[in-house]
């Protein structure tokens, strides 16, 4: 069951991550499951974005535009 998203992170480049879906599509022709975005932390300098089967992914913090939380905008 699909849920509504609580925070969408849209990069200065246009990509955008949003909670509960997969943002890779890698593994598809191995038929295993994409990690799903689950959460997002500061770490210093970064963004460190967290997915399901402990995939981690960092992004340099100059390069988030925004983040859409459920009803509001922060940068």
């Amino acid at each position: 069951m699909r849920t509504t998203p609580t925070f969408q992170i849209v990069t200065t480049d246009g990509q955008a991550l949003t909670e509960g879906r997969t943002q890779f599509h890698m593994f598809d022709e191995l038929g295993a499951e994409d990690p799903v975005l689950e959460s997002y932390v500061h770490d210093g300098d970064y963004l460190e974005l967290s997915y399901t089967g402990g995939y981690r992914q960092m992004i340099p913090e100059h390069r988030i535009k925004y983040i859409a939380l459920a009803g509001e905008t922060t940068t």
